[in-house]
């Protein structure tokens, strides 16, 4: 009998046409039914179904079906708040199912159709959970800071983070406090289909210029001799953590160095090799990006010793005892980053 492993190396090798028969599937539906309820999700649905076809690779590859109806809550969030989530969720598994099914041979396309069935099965369940993601209510603080933002007032924006910093709160408690927080809420307004796209690229271009100015707006601890390099793992776009953990380690007293995002891992390594931080940080959001993670945590093991490699993230989270085998330490905040990496530091903070 095949496992899921014999699976995972057909859908690999066949991954091309099973893309080209979810879009075709998709590109058909929008023909018959131009103006159904899917039809102002179609922009989104491309780019969505591509991804989920990224996430299924990684799921099946490292057997991580037990984290894909969370993972899958997002895409339901995010689906709900543009029209029909339910009709586009639908769609977006059953294409999934069909390509699968139509491609690879019978026992093997049976197991990966299973875990696909299941979020079907689920689908009430993953739609709940895709509701709790925007119930939670943010504190008055992170509101008023959130609606300055999205009109990209800087100026009034900085005045209410250096007002905390006159109440007593510590410089790089701002990060993890209130810029982290507004992120998520940023976040979660879009998925909410609350902002326009505009106002969500206006708040990060804010956030952008906020945080490149910590450095000098606002006091700095103590050189505390540690030299630290940042960046996305490859592939990753998500750019706003990393440069927020960037300040969040200068105004701890670190020398930081940021590599931004959608760098290859042959120019992080080459960075790492020329620099050579005490501490290499990582942001990974998507599981999706699992497998170029852990061959970088792998690669950076082997090429360049010296340096102890922390990653965080959601991504991070759900492929945790992976990315640890692999050499890294996965860490759940930018304080245990700074904590676990300063260990040994004759200046330890």
């Amino acid at each position: 009998m095949p496992d899921l492993r014999d699976a995972s190396a057909l859908f690999e090798s066949n991954y091309n046409q099973l893309l080209a028969l979810v879009l075709r599937r998709m590109a058909i539906e929008m023909q018959y039914h131009p103006s159904g309820e899917l039809k102002p999700l179609e922009a989104d649905l491309v780019e969505q179904f591509r991804e989920f076809g990224e996430l299924l690779r990684v799921v099946y590859r490292y057997d991580l079906t037990d984290v894909l109806a969370q993972e899958a809550a997002w895409y339901a969030s995010a689906l709900s708040s543009r029209g029909s989530g339910h009709a586009a969720f639908k769609l977006l598994v059953e294409s999934w199912i069909i390509a699968i099914q139509g491609t690879i041979r019978p026992q093997e396309c049976n197991l990966l159709s299973a875990p696909l069935r299941e979020l079907l099965n689920n689908e009430r369940f993953i739609f709940d959970q895709a509701g709790q993601r925007g119930s939670a209510t943010p504190d008055n603080d992170i509101v008023d800071l959130v609606d300055r933002l999205i009109v990209g007032d800087r100026e009034q924006s900085l005045a209410l983070l250096t007002a905390h910093v006159k109440a007593g709160i510590n410089p790089p408690d701002l990060i993890t406090r209130f810029i982290l927080p507004a992120l998520v809420e940023i976040g979660r307004r879009w998925e909410s289909n609350e902002i326009q796209i505009f106002e969500e690229h206006l708040a990060s271009e804010t956030i952008i210029r906020l945080l490149a100015g910590f450095s000098s707006d606002l006091p700095r601890a103590e050189p505390v001799n540690r030299q630290g390099l940042v960046s996305c793992v490859p592939n990753e776009k998500h750019q706003l953590v990393p440069m927020a953990l960037t300040a969040f380690l200068e105004l701890k007293g670190w020398q930081v160095t940021s590599l931004g995002s959608s760098l290859p891992a042959s120019q992080i390594l080459l960075a790492v090799k020329k620099l050579k931080p005490d501490a290499v940080f990582l942001s990974f959001h998507l599981l999706s990006r699992l497998t170029e993670s852990m061959e970088l945590v792998s690669q950076l093991n082997e090429t360049c010793p010296g340096s102890q490699i922390f990653i965080g993230g959601n991504g991070a989270h759900a492929g945790k005892s992976l990315l640890e085998a692999s050499g890294a330490t996965v860490v759940a905040s930018f304080d245990e980053a700074h904590l676990s990496a300063s260990k040994g530091s004759p200046d330890n903070a």
